[in-house]
């Protein structure tokens, strides 16, 4: 039980983290979509040759431009796409300062327009050359850098953690552990599908006073888009053996429900699952984060 609490402790601070950052969501102009951008990098790779290393993601397929303020607007990407990344040469640039903004520009499949917040790069300002300067604009950089490796490290942490789970046996009630990764999802490019048609997972469950205490498990799970809502209706089929005696199948149903750091998707679900060789039976109820963001994407 102080697992339990543990999980359920450390699911609630998340969920409270996610209400605080929703208020930064920027929604695209008379349209139901929301466009989410997420920075990766904005840093200079050459103080000589100044050129400038951009890189981000966005949770729909778009294209788009970059535009840095008193300097110019630059192409990046003229496809639908989902992770964008330039090299821009600003060698014949005379910075006259060392921070300089620039903003995203996406344009969706049916042409919509979406401008981002303001995002800025450093750069040494020409002309300056004191220690006490340089030794800022170096901060800068490497603070900018921790940051992303951090956010990095905190969802493979949440894509790791597992699910708190119940399960009824045999007319009893017990505590479960649940864990099923994402490995291949299959999805469209449209800008218009916020999650994947089907995709496959590869799982682990321990039931605690079960029958069956550990069993790996291995399915695929289809997910309803529901319009509007941004959430999803899932059904799934699977099976799952202890490698030794007891082979199962399980079908289950589940949904989403709210989104959490703007990546994951808390779920609710349930599962009936049978083991013929015995006949025994135990349904599973589940609570736990979805995201398809570090699986195999195959978009069509």
């Amino acid at each position: 039980m102080k697992l339990f609490r543990i999980t359920l402790i450390v699911i609630v601070v998340f969920i409270n983290n996610n209400l605080l950052l929703s208020q930064e969501e920027s929604y695209v102009e008379d349209s139901t979509e929301t466009l989410e951008v997420y920075l990766i990098d904005n840093y200079l790779q050459s103080e000589k040759e100044k050129i400038l290393v951009l890189s981000w993601m966005t949770n729909l397929p778009v294209k788009s431009k970059v535009e840095i303020e008193d300097i110019g607007t630059f192409n990046v990407s003229d496809t639908l796409t989902d992770f964008h990344q330039t090299k821009i040469d600003l060698g014949n640039v005379k910075f006259t300062k060392n921070e300089y903004y620039f903003r995203v520009i996406s344009e969706l499949e049916n042409g919509k327009l979406f401008v981002s917040e303001d995002y800025s790069f450093i750069v040494p300002f020409e002309g300056t050359d004191t220690s006490t300067h340089l030794s800022t604009t170096s901060s800068q950089i490497k603070t900018s850098g921790s940051y992303y490796i951090y956010n990095f490290a905190l969802g493979i942490t949440l894509w790791l953690l597992p699910s708190p789970a119940l399960v009824l046996e045999n007319n009893k009630t017990k505590f479960a552990i649940l864990k099923d990764l994402p490995l291949v999802s299959i999805g469209s490019s449209s800008a218009y599908k916020t999650f994947p048609y089907v995709y496959f997972y590869t799982g682990y469950l321990h039931i605690a006073e079960g029958t069956v205490k550990n069993s790996f498990r291995l399915g695929s799970k289809y997910l309803y888009e529901i319009p509007g809502l941004k959430h999803f209706i899932s059904l799934g089929l699977g099976g799952f053996t202890n490698f030794k005696s007891s082979n199962g199948i399980s079908g289950e149903i589940g949904f989403s429900f709210l989104r959490v750091l703007k990546t994951f998707e808390m779920t609710v679900s349930y599962s009936y699952n049978y083991i013929p060789s015995s006949k025994n039976k135990f349904h599973l109820f589940s609570i736990g984060l979805f995201t398809s963001s570090f699986s195999i994407n195959l978009n069509y």
